[in-house]
């Protein structure tokens, strides 16, 4: 598969003061955050990876070596060398109990065609949480994941540009959460939504030797307690439109949850795009859906399968599904991924990517 020509970055070109805020959410966001007082066990990860088609200026076999959660500075180092790039990237946060927390990170990926430069903070206060990013690239995604173009969230594919994302969530009660966000880059979209959850629960039959005797002089028995009941699984929902220049549309989802960690998902989108346009408007949509269980493997393992159409997206490969194995091994983790699809100029692909990851001083 031949990677399709890059999408003219004047087409897309920020205005000035949104290019400042950008470059602000990537520099400024991991400086604004202080250290945050979590207990992080560095651990060292290698992995090999096949594809097919290839990336550009790249070779289908691509090796890395890394080292992740180095106590720095009150955060965490992170640094790999890989085929195709140098990376590292720097975590950090602050916590404020109990109401407020707040976490950012910066990743940087250097490579000798250009760099990936991207950035994410995390906040929430009592019942609002929001979470910001931002990414300027000059080099695809795949220099840092060979597979990144399969994966299950939609990737930004393009060869140079730069993208932001924004979402507010704010919980009405326990079981109902209120979303506004949107999306800057190749597909500007503004996104409203509800999401919510319901337990299932069951009554558990009574114990005989738990229920209450008559008693011997006539007099009426003990009352009966109430039964008692169990979670079995959990129900989530969600609902919401999106809308921008090139779509309007109606999203809906649903999964179930079992309290064994068993997880299944399934998402659609419905709508009409170029719908500003009457000569070139057409229906869009998509869905996606996954299911992970663990233990499945064995003790300690993870499996997760996954699959997403979506041709209504510019910039991502319209055509995704993959396997993630993780499988403990000696004193560390076996990772196997397994994935394809279609991609932005049509052709098919698949790639291959083993891993092993372990933490220093694990016995």
């Amino acid at each position: 598969m031949k990677w399709a020509a890059p999408v003219d970055a004047d087409c897309y070109a920020a205005p000035m003061s949104l290019r400042f805020s950008l470059r602000a959410v990537l520099l400024g966001g991991l400086l604004t955050a202080p250290a945050l007082t979590t207990a992080h066990a560095t651990s060292l990860n290698f992995g090999v990876a096949y594809v097919q088609p290839q990336a550009p200026w790249s070779w289908p076999v691509w090796a890395r070596a890394g080292v992740d959660d180095v106590a720095l500075g009150g955060g965490t180092l992170s640094g790999s060398v890989s085929t195709r790039a140098l990376s590292v990237g720097y975590r950090r946060g602050l916590s404020l109990p109990p109401l407020a927390a707040v976490t950012a990170s910066t990743d940087l990926t250097v490579t000798r065609q250009g760099y990936r430069l991207s950035s994410r903070a995390s906040g929430s206060a009592g019942p609002v949480a929001v979470t910001a990013g931002g990414a300027a690239f000059t080099v695809p995604a795949t220099v840092n994941d060979p597979l990144a173009a399969y994966a299950q969230a939609p990737v930004d594919l393009r060869l140079k540009g730069w993208n932001a994302d924004l979402s507010i969530r704010y919980r009405v009660n326990r079981d109902l959460v209120a979303v506004v966000g949107g999306e800057a880059g190749p597909q500007a979209h503004a996104t409203l939504g509800v999401e919510g959850r319901r337990p299932l629960t069951r009554i558990v039959p009574p114990d005989p030797a738990d229920q209450p005797e008559a008693s011997g002089d006539g007099s009426d028995p003990a009352p009966i307690p109430a039964p008692d009941t169990e979670v079995t699984g959990t129900v989530n929902w969600r609902a919401g439109v999106r809308a921008g220049a090139d779509l309007l549309a109606v999203t809906g989802g649903v999964g179930y949850a079992t309290p064994a960690g068993i997880t299944l998902n399934l998402d659609a989108l419905a709508g009409v795009q170029d719908w500003r346009r009457e000569q070139t408007r057409q229906r869009a949509w998509g869905l996606s859906g996954s299911v992970a269980a663990p233990d499945l493997l064995g003790e300690g393992s993870t499996l997760r399968a996954y699959a997403a159409y979506e041709p209504w997206r510019a910039a991502a490969s319209p055509l995704r599904a993959g396997l993630n194995a993780a499988v403990p091994a000696g004193s560390g983790f076996l990772n196997v991924d397994v994935a394809g699809g279609r991609g932005l100029d049509g052709a098919l692909g698949f790639g291959v990517k083993v891993g092993y990851q372990f933490d220093l001083g694990r016995p």
